[in-house]
């Protein structure tokens, strides 16, 4: 399990309605997304398919994304190499600062190894933290 937080100048409600976004537009919260279809999506859950691409690979991959306040849950549901879930969970600070933690819980599927890709999490924080603070 990798865990980055930080801290957001915007309120709760706005912050939550961001991520609430970032289930359909990815692309504008974390690196690398692009050809992103929504496959199903009703009040309880969303399956999303998108491609990724890293300095390595590229990759497809489905997911399925549960949200209640203040999580939203994106779970591997079909992914070449890792099984597992990343959390994004929010909590105001203040008024105005609200403090964001994502959470990758992945595992490879054949060594059952946890992935510890620090750099991966500090980055799609940072800019979904930018992308907020930018479009607030």
């Amino acid at each position: 399990m990798v865990q980055y937080t930080t801290t957001v100048k915007a309120t709760l409600e706005k912050v939550w309605q961001h991520l609430i976004l970032k289930i359909e537009n990815p692309e504008n919260f974390v690196p690398g997304i692009s050809d992103v279809f929504i496959l199903e999506k009703n009040d309880d859950f969303v399956i999303r398919k998108m491609t990724v691409t890293t300095p390595d690979n590229t990759t497809t991959l489905t997911e399925k994304i549960t949200f209640i306040p203040y999580k939203v849950r994106f779970l591997l549901v079909e992914h070449p190499k890792f099984e597992g879930y990343v959390d994004n969970d929010i909590k105001p600070i203040l008024e105005n600062e609200t403090e964001i933690t994502f959470t990758i819980n992945w595992k490879d599927k054949t060594t059952q190894t946890e992935i510890n890709n620090f750099e991966l999490v500090k980055n799609a924080v940072e800019k979904t933290k930018s992308y907020i603070e930018e479009n607030l």
